[in-house]
């Protein structure tokens, strides 16, 4: 394998999400070989959350991200 092949392909829905004042990073991706997307979302302080449970799409995962945000508040990241 080319040691500068990625190993995992990244959705075009990851990226920086803005709330309040309160700024995430949204990364969602899945292994070259799978099916299946994960999501983490890290603070700009480093705060790392990561689901266990995996998603069908990337834009499950996205609809779940936004879920958390609408009941929970962007702060919960942090």
């Amino acid at each position: 394998m080319n040691q500068h092949q990625p190993l995992s392909e990244r959705s075009e829905i990851s990226g920086r999400y803005t709330e309040g004042g309160i700024t995430v990073i949204v990364e969602i991706f899945r292994p070259l070989a799978g099916d299946d997307w994960q999501m983490k979302v890290t603070s700009l302080e480093d705060q790392v959350t990561e689901w266990n449970e995996s998603f069908a799409s990337a834009h499950e995962a996205w609809e779940e991200f936004i879920y958390v945000v609408n009941t929970e508040g962007l702060a919960v990241f942090l």
